[in-house]
């Protein structure tokens, strides 16, 4: 059976939250997670940055199956826009180094962890924790929220 490594990532504009899961069988490990060094206000320097980053990932583990948090419902129009470039962006780089590429709700995050589709972002965090056996405190939110998004691909996908 090949090795199955899973990138998991939260997008966003100020934070894009990553996190990098090994698979065999019913077991996961957490191999790294963290936040893309986003510096720049433009979004198109941003996209680069981004691009950048996930290189590095792919270069760094052996990356075959990536998940990404879907939309969400926001109110600012314009925040809508800008997110949906970035997520355009991440998904063609992405496109070009693998195939299996898959998206998640927000809800079917929550509840492919916790059991329940409007838990908090505290009792994803914890979730996460219990799940991987982690011992130490993950923060920012958005690392735990990635983590999520990686182990829901992890239980639908198996």
């Amino acid at each position: 059976m090949k090795k199955r490594i899973v990138l998991g990532i939260d997008p966003g504009t100020i934070n894009c939250a990553w996190a990098v899961l090994d698979v065999k069988r019913s077991e996961k490990k957490l191999l790294g997670a963290g936040l893309f060094n986003i510096k720049s206000k433009i979004l198109q320097t941003q996209m680069v940055e981004l691009s950048l980053g996930i290189d590095m990932l792919f270069e760094k583990y052996d990356i075959n199956e990536v998940a990404i948090e879907d939309i969400f419902f926001a109110f600012n129009p314009k925040t809508v826009l800008k997110l949906a470039q970035f997520r355009g962006a991440i998904a063609m780089k992405i496109l070009l180094k693998t195939e299996k590429f898959y998206e998640y709700t927000p809800l079917q995050v929550k509840k492919a962890v916790t059991g329940k589709a409007k838990a908090t972002k505290e009792q994803v965090r914890y979730m996460v924790k219990i799940l991987l056996k982690i011992k130490k405190e993950i923060k920012p939110l958005d690392i735990s929220d990635a983590i999520a998004i990686a182990l829901t691909h992890t239980y639908r996908h198996k």
